[in-house]
């Protein structure tokens, strides 16, 4: 095959190799971004459960206090049942007495709504703590995997740019720059094999004289439709 030929096609398996560490390099940040936003996620849940709780107790406190004012109401009405002189008034003293009765059995029934409305927000509590760690530990342990995973790519990606470097210094200049403007152009893939009279980089079919030509594997020959350069395998 010839040299210049060969050259290439060594530099685009680099490439290829630089192209896909150069992805999983680029999406770490992503990854990296989306496991704390689920980590801020985790910890808005926990406060929206501890927020929850913290409004019942408060309501809970206003209610008790509510209780207390109508329970000393009752108190105080009964209290002047004594110096009422006639039944109009006393009779209108009792349904007084009974409203303010009925007003202290709702608030009750409130408390006691609000009671296990925090019994549920403790427990929820307890529940959302025991996720948010076992999240957190988690989270944590996968942005390490990332983390080493980059740091091996980051390692892969120096040496195969390295390698580039080198293999590049073998092929001539005009040669280097026809195959990077391709490389750039052509999504990645500069040089492809032709297979079946066909380029495996555009799939159209190559004229039968060029496809002949290709497989010598002599020069530098490129598909008549998508300009990649064409090699044969064999």
């Amino acid at each position: 095959m010839e040299e210049q030929l060969s050259l290439l096609i060594q530099l685009q398996e680099i490439d290829t190799k630089i192209r896909a560490y150069t992805l999983q390099k680029n999406r770490l940040p992503e990854i990296l971004a989306a496991l704390e936003r689920k980590r801020v996620t985790n910890k808005e849940n926990l406060e929206t459960v501890r927020v929850g709780l913290q409004t019942a107790q408060k309501n809970k406190r206003d209610r008790d206090q509510d209780l207390e004012t109508g329970i000393q109401k009752v108190e105080r009405l009964k209290a002047r049942t004594s110096e009422i002189k006639n039944n109009k008034e006393y009779q209108a003293m009792l349904k007084e007495i009974e409203a303010a009765e009925q007003e202290n059995k709702a608030i009750e029934d409130d408390i006691l709504g609000l009671m296990e409305k925090i019994d549920a927000a403790a427990a929820a509590i307890g529940a959302a703590e025991k996720n948010s760690r076992e999240e957190d530990a988690a989270i944590a342990a996968e942005q390490k995997e990332h983390e080493a995973a980059a740091a091996k790519v980051a390692e892969e990606l120096t040496a195969a740019e390295q390698e580039k470097k080198e293999m590049a210094s073998r092929v001539e200049p005009s040669v280097f720059s026809r195959y990077q403007k391709l490389l750039a152009t052509k999504a990645g893939t500069a040089i492809v094999e032709a297979r079946g009279e066909s380029c495996s980089g555009c799939f159209m079919s190559i004229p039968p004289q060029v496809y002949v030509n290709v497989k010598k594997n002599e020069s530098i020959i490129t598909c008549p439709q998508c300009n990649r350069i064409l090699y044969y395998k064999g």
